[in-house]
């Protein structure tokens, strides 16, 4: 019954094909699950001021250059 339970708390999230498989393989060769390692990056980027902003500032470049 938990199995049913943590299939329902989870959601789909678009990301580029290239961005996934860099994703998969870093999860696989850390012997990680990926969804465990985005939820991982996540809490770790709000925690991180820096980091955050560092995000912020390459969204909006790539979303600049992605526009051009």
């Amino acid at each position: 019954m938990a199995t049913d339970k943590s299939k329902n708390d989870r959601k789909k999230i678009a990301v580029e094909e290239p961005t996934y498989d860099q994703l998969k393989n870093f999860s696989r060769f850390n012997g990680l699950k990926t969804r465990t390692v985005v939820a991982c990056m996540v809490n770790i980027m709000l925690q991180d001021e820096v980091l955050s902003r560092r995000v912020v500032e390459q969204c909006l470049a790539a979303d600049s250059e992605e526009a051009n």
